[in-house]
């Protein structure tokens, strides 16, 4: 889905991740410096899929232009599997419930991830076009979260 430059932990500025990230089609918005939130009315949906409209808008509101970088899911036709290693051990639940069903754990080998700040992962999958998301759930097994509505911070991510 995204370059294979990211994946092979090349450093990159928020600039070469957000072309990546619209290049995919999805959309983009910036966060406060060092937060996970957007303050401006609308929050994460001030996203866009254009560079040339995240600039327009990112001069309209300076204090973002050094801020991290997220998508907004609830308009990109991605959903991101969360798994969690902070309060309970997704990582754990996800590995017995592949064992569970049958499913080889290098499944998520097979699309994009990113190691999170705090240590769980967010594994990506494209949505086909004509398909639906997935609903959202939180807890969809312990720890593992499906987003599929909300936003997801990408950098600083590995």
């Amino acid at each position: 889905m995204f370059a294979d430059t990211q994946r092979q932990g090349v450093n990159m500025d928020n600039n070469q991740y957000i072309r990546q990230y619209q290049q995919a089609g999805a959309y983009v918005f910036m966060a406060l410096p060092n937060q996970k939130y957007n303050a401006v009315a609308g929050g994460f949906n001030n996203s866009f899929a254009n560079g040339d409209e995240l600039r327009q808008w990112i001069t309209q509101h300076p204090e973002y232009q050094n801020g991290n970088v997220g998508i907004d899911l609830s308009k990109s036709n991605l959903v991101v599997v969360d798994i969690d290693k902070h309060e309970q051990n997704g990582t754990a639940s996800i590995l017995s419930w592949f064992k569970t069903h049958h499913i080889a754990p290098d499944t998520l080998q097979d699309t994009y991830i990113e190691q999170t700040p705090t240590g769980g992962l967010h594994a990506f999958y494209l949505i086909p076009s004509g398909q639906d998301k997935p609903k959202h759930i939180i807890n969809a097994i312990k720890g593992v979260d499906v987003l599929s509505n909300t936003a997801v911070m990408t950098a600083p991510s590995k």
